[in-house]
């Protein structure tokens, strides 16, 4: 099994949208190729899947407000925040 499919990125599959799971819920969120990547890659460092992620960072940014549409714009606005953070901080220890 390839270290993607592992993390929940396989299927080959060039769509922008993928089904995931927050918690107990399932959606679906639309994100471009580079950024799915990068999802990938922060995975395999991790050594989490990308339901786990997804539950992390919905779980950080809406503490205060468990019922928000998790497949909303504003949550893929979070996962793409998420991912820079964590190439800033990498680069930072670099």
């Amino acid at each position: 099994m390839s270290q993607e499919a592992r993390h929940g990125f396989g299927g080959g599959a060039s769509g922008a949208r993928r089904n995931i799971r927050i918690g107990d819920r399932r959606t679906s969120i639309k994100l471009e190729p580079e950024m799915w990547d990068a999802l990938a890659e922060i995975c395999a460092r991790t050594e989490k899947n990308l339901n786990q992620i997804c539950t992390e960072v919905h779980g950080a940014n809406n503490a205060n407000e468990p019922d928000e549409d998790s497949g909303s714009a504003n949550f893929t606005s979070e996962l793409r925040v998420f991912i820079l953070d964590f190439y800033r901080a990498n680069a930072r220890q670099a």
